[in-house]
C-alpha cells in the first residue's frame, strides 16, 4: 500500500515509518493532512523491513529519490524510529544531490544491537546473527510478532549500517543536509541518550527533546506546525 499527495510541484516529503508499523499509523496521517494544506507533496508506502535487508530497503528508497527528483525540484526525507535509520544510511552512503532538509523522530541509531537485546541476547539469537536462520521476536512497542529475514543482521553488520556502535558514532559529521531531530525524553524503545551523542558528533540543524515517548504522539501534530 502506498499514500501520494501531489499538492505542491517544488518539493516532496518522502516519508520512511518505524519497523513495526506502516501507512496506517497517526504520524503518516498527520502528515498526509499537512500535504494537503500544499505545504509539500507526500509520499510514504508499507516498506515490511523485517522481509527484506537494509541494503534492499535502501535501493527501493534511492529509486524513489531518483524518481520523484525528475518531478519534483527538491525532496526531502523524513523518519520514524528504523525509518531514521534507513534514512541517515541513505545520506550517509548514496548522497543523494536533490534531498535538502531530514527530519528523524526518534531515529534509531543501531537497529540492529537494538533487536538483539530485544531477543534475549546474542546467545539467543547466533543462528540469525549468522545468517543461518530467520529471527522470531515479539515487538516491545506493538506486540506485534514478527519473523525478520535470516539475511538482515548479517546485511547490516558486513555493510557497515550501525550509526551507533558503543559510544562511537560512524557518521560524518557535517554532511551536506539539513538534520532535524526530536527525540522524546520517555522513550523506552531508542533511548534519548543515543540522539544525544549523536547531535554531539553531528551537525544537525535542529535538535529538541521533548516530554514524550517514543512514538512523540503527544507532541508530533505539534512538531508538524511548528517545523514542517
Amino acid at each position: 500500500m502506498f499514500i501520494f499527495e501531489n499538492t505542491n510541484p517544488k518539493v516532496i516529503l518522502i516519508h520512511l515509518h518505524g519497523f513495526a508499523s506502516n501507512v496506517s499509523g497517526s504520524k503518516v496521517e498527520l502528515l498526509r493532512k499537512k500535504a494537503k494544506e500544499g505545504r509539500f507533496s507526500f509520499f510514504a508506502m508499507d516498506m515490511e523491513y523485517h522481509k527484506s535487508t537494509t541494503t534492499e530497503t535502501l535501493e527501493v528508497l534511492d529509486a524513489l529519490v531518483k524518481g520523484f527528483s525528475q518531478k519534483f525540484g527538491e525532496v526531502w526525507l523524513s523518519g520514524s524510529s528504523h525509518g531514521g535509520y534507513v534514512a541517515l544510511n541513505y545520506l550517509k552512503f548514496y548522497r543523494p544531490e536533490t534531498v535538502t532538509k531530514v527530519f528523524l523522530f526518534a531515529p534509531s541509531y543501531s537497529t540492529l544491537s537494538l533487536t538483539v537485546q530485544e531477543a534475549g541476547g546474542e546467545e539467543g539469537c547466533k543462528g540469525w546473527l549468522e545468517g543461518k536462520e530467520e529471527l522470531h521476536i515479539v515487538e516491545c512497542e506493538t506486540g506485534l510478532e514478527l519473523t525478520i529475514n535470516r539475511e538482515f543482521a548479517r546485511d547490516i553488520l558486513e555493510r557497515g549500517y550501525e550509526i551507533l556502535r558503543g559510544n562511537e558514532v560512524d557518521f560524518p559529521r557535517d554532511i551536506p543536509y539539513e538534520l532535524y531531530l526530536f527525540h522524546g525524553k520517555q522513550d523506552s524503545v531508542v533511548p534519548v541518550d543515543h540522539s544525544r551523542l549523536f547531535c554531539n558528533e553531528v551537525k544537525v540543524k535542529l535538535c529538541k527533546e521533548l516530554h514524550d515517548d517514543h512514538r512523540l504522539s503527544k507532541s508530533f501534530e505539534e512538531l508538524l506546525r511548528l517545523y514542517l
